[in-house]
């Protein structure tokens, strides 16, 4: 049983299962070999200060003053003075005995080894209760039981619990050699045989002691085994020794960003570790060393391969010994036949793919190459057809490892492309591995341009159709990672592949992204292989980020807005952005991002107008009509005769009244807008027309379209309806039609439009613009000849 590809290290992952059963196993017997050798220590601790408090009470005795000494000397100072001193029989026996130093020697000797007897016991009391509180009843998801333990053993080995517990014999083992040294002492001056007889037998015994501490650290397989041989191993050789990662007080559990400057190559081995990733590595690395089960070991190894693209603590995986292990792992799925023809035989297809991507997983960023001997069999599981999953990832490890070589990396385009045609089904993490595994492909390659340029050109439409394919996934990974691919083909490479490792970055920066990525496909669609229908898909997902960049324009530069506004610009005058392509909400954000438009030829302003103008006759939707108007405004003004000539061609006269008459039940806005863009209008073409000197029939046609349309009508009505601005009428509205009345004066309309605007002159008597308003009206009225009669 295996776990789905790409869930190798998830909340219910079997290797979870798997490290909770062998910590279990494993703190038992380190709890219980503790236990049992703290027992034994308590026990020989009691007896040993039970025998050594009798020695000192009868040397604590000689330190005291004796009452009988000073009798003694009294009677024989007596004797003396009643006898003859010189008479033998009454000279006392001299004896030996301890000198006062000696005896000071000999108690501080014992009472030093009394206290470290009596402080081992009550740091084996203390270590006792340690041992109870560190196998407390964890309950929630496997991983979240792994976690809690490896923190716990983490710590266990940051507060040095092991190394107290070990050293708790060695300092019972002194408190052995104060008491003997003591022993020495004390006999020195009474009798020498039994004293050097006693040393002899004291130095050979703790000759032999260091011995069999000294002996395991050059010898590992002697069998003198001692607790404090192994914290001296790692103290005198470290480099013979697991390594194991800085203490845990190094870690934070928050995410940091990385202090180091910016690199261009990402190395997996240089980021900063989290506080959870290196829990996870810890325990994953200690499962693969600790173990000598191999199927725990092996399921250590695989489960590398489900860690996220962004898992920061690599470093600890690779310096534990990870990568020789995964690619013994790996050749231990195949089998050499060495009798006959030397072939290598596949063994386990989905074992071979799960070490294929644990070592892409230690190796992405690094210059870490495959192994020689052991790529025929990598080159064999590239070539399974039996297992697609398989076979494709086997081609980003081939990929990875041969920077050199382009056929690899086309390779990787060719899965992708036969994925996103439907020929084969690959799953969601290996199309994630392929796209990571081009990614990097193109930030580390060192080919030609034109060998660069053709890959682009394979792959950029790849890229755009998984896009598409997915564009109602807007979660999916494969998303992301395909809108990197193809910021970073399009860029040129020139990225910090480092700074995207997180899947949150990947989409908080989406819209960045694509938006540089497809503004590069706009401006040269031919350079990256891209055609008609590809095309659309660029202006349908262009489109879609501008709600974004509208929706939250302080998040985006003004570089950033002014390019998406350049190619938005081109895709909807060329036709791929409009009603029925596009959702109506979103063609109306992308109207709004275009206004005020980007800079256009004069053939550019006309297609553009002519756009707009369709738009406005398809869509009743009331942002998409408001910002077509405005548009149409910035065009109009100061147009072209061409550009004038396509809005009246395209209907867009009509177009733009039949949003006024629609702003008078939805938008006040609206009216003003319809109105200032037809007077835009007016007032371009009798410019052009006044510029020329002569009649031209181009604008004859435009003036008669103009004065035959509900256009005048319209603007009665509405300034009849409403009370407006007269500043608005007067600086806007007036002076484009008196040049119009200057033009055309035989036009029936004019009675009707120097009436209404009377009557609004005289309801406005004294306010702002209402003598510019006059000066219109008298020249309307000197250019028909007389008062006009409506």
């Amino acid at each position: 049983m295996r776990d789905e590809r790409g869930e190798e290290t998830s909340e219910n992952a079997i290797v979870w299962n798997v490290y909770t059963d062998e910590a279990q196993k494993a703190d038992a017997q380190m709890t219980d070999g503790w236990s049992r050798s703290i027992d034994v220590l308590l026990v020989f601790t009691g007896l040993f200060s039970a025998v050594l408090t009798t020695f000192i009470i009868q040397s604590y005795a000689l330190m005291l003053p004796d009452p009988t000494d000073t009798t003694n000397a009294l009677l024989m100072q007596l004797l003396g003075q009643q006898f003859n001193a010189s008479d033998p029989a009454l000279v006392p026996l001299n004896r030996p005995q301890s000198s006062p130093r000696q005896v000071h020697w000999v108690n501080g000797l014992w009472f030093s080894a009394l206290a470290c007897s009596l402080s081992t016991a009550l740091i084996s009391m203390l270590a006792k209760q340690w041992l109870q509180s560190y196998l407390p009843n964890v309950s929630g998801s496997p991983r979240h039981r792994a976690r809690q333990r490896q923190a716990r053993y983490m710590h266990l080995q940051a507060w040095h619990v092991p190394g107290i517990i070990n050293a708790l014999p060695l300092l019972l083992h002194v408190a052995l050699l104060l008491f003997f040294a003591g022993l020495v002492v004390l006999l020195w001056s009474v009798d020498l045989a039994i004293t050097l007889v006693t040393w002899v037998i004291v130095a050979f015994a703790y000759i032999l002691y260091f011995a069999s501490i000294a002996l395991p650290l050059f010898y590992a397989e002697c069998p003198y085994q001692h607790p404090i041989t192994d914290q001296l191993r790692m103290w005198i050789f470290p480099d013979r020794s697991v390594p194991s990662p800085p203490p845990i007080f190094a870690y934070s559990r928050r995410r940091r960003p990385s202090e180091e400057p910016a690199k261009i190559i990402y190395d997996a081995r240089i980021s900063i570790a989290t506080f959870e990733d290196v829990v996870d590595a810890t325990a994953l690395a200690w499962l693969f060393n600790k173990s000598t089960d191999h199927e725990v070991v092996s399921t250590a190894l695989q489960a590398i391969a489900g860690l996220p693209r962004d898992f920061s603590a690599l470093r600890i995986l690779r310096d534990a010994g990870a990568l020789p292990l995964i690619e013994q792992g790996f050749q231990s799925c195949f089998h050499k036949d060495t009798t006959v023809d030397l072939k290598w035989h596949l063994l386990d297809p989905e074992l071979a793919e799960l070490y294929c991507r644990a070592w892409m997983k230690l190796t992405r960023g690094t210059a870490e190459q495959w192994p020689f001997d052991i790529v025929q069999p990598l080159w064999m599981l590239q070539d399974l057809n039996t297992h697609p999953d398989t076979a494709a990832i086997a081609s980003c490890a081939v990929a990875l490892s041969s920077f050199d070589s382009h056929m690899s990396q086309w390779e990787l385009v060719a899965y992708l492309a036969r994925c996103s045609a439907g020929e084969l089904q690959l799953s969601q993490t290996t199309q994630c591995c392929i796209l990571d595994s081009i990614s990097e492909c193109f930030v580390r390659w060192e080919m030609p341009v034109a060998v660069i340029e053709d890959t682009a050109t394979r792959a950029v439409p790849v890229l755009l159709r998984m896009l598409h394919l997915t564009e109602d996934l807007p979660n999916s990974k494969v998303r992301s990672a395909a809108a990197l691919a193809l910021y970073i083909i399009t860029s040129g490479g020139a990225i910090d592949l480092g700074l995207y490792m997180s899947e949150d970055k990947r989409r908080g920066e989406y819209c960045e992204l694509m938006i540089e990525a497809l503004s590069v496909i706009v401006e040269g669609p031919a350079r990256f292989g891209v055609q008609d229908a590809l095309l659309d898909i660029v202006g349908v997902e262009l489109a879609r980020l501008a709600s974004p960049i509208v929706a939250q324009s302080e998040r985006f530069p003004q570089r950033l807005r002014t390019v998406a506004r350049s190619s938005l610009s081109k895709l909807y005058a060329d036709g791929r952005i409009a009603q029925g392509i596009v959702p109506d909400s979103i063609l109306a954000d992308v109207l709004h991002l275009l206004f005020p438009p980007a800079y256009l030829s004069e053939s550019q302003q006309s297609i553009f107008v002519t756009t707009l103008v369709e738009t406005l006759e398809t869509s009743s939707h009331p942002d998409i009509t408001n910002w077509a108007v405005r548009l149409l405004e910035v065009l109009l003004s100061k147009c072209s005769l061409a550009v004038s000539q396509a809005f009246v061609e395209n209907n867009g006269i009509n177009a733009v009244v039949r949003a006024a008459r629609a702003g008078a039940v939805d938008s006040r806005r609206l009216q003003i807008d319809s109105l200032r863009t037809m007077c835009a209008f007016i007032t371009s073409t009798t410019n052009e027309y006044n510029a020329v000197g002569t009649s031209h029939p181009a604008l004859d046609e435009q003036f008669d379209v103009l004065l035959e349309s509900e256009f005048f009508d319209t603007l009665t009505s509405i300034i009849t309806s409403r009370r407006w601005w007269l500043f608005e009428v007067s600086g806007h509205w007036l002076p484009a039609i008196v040049e119009l009345c200057r033009i055309r004066p035989g036009a029936k309309v004019w009675p009707n439009v120097w009436k209404t605007f009377k009557e609004f002159a005289e309801r406005n008597v004294g306010e702002d613009g209402y003598s510019e308003t006059l000066a219109h009206l008298d020249v309307i009225r000197r250019v028909l000849g007389e008062e006009p009669q409506a």
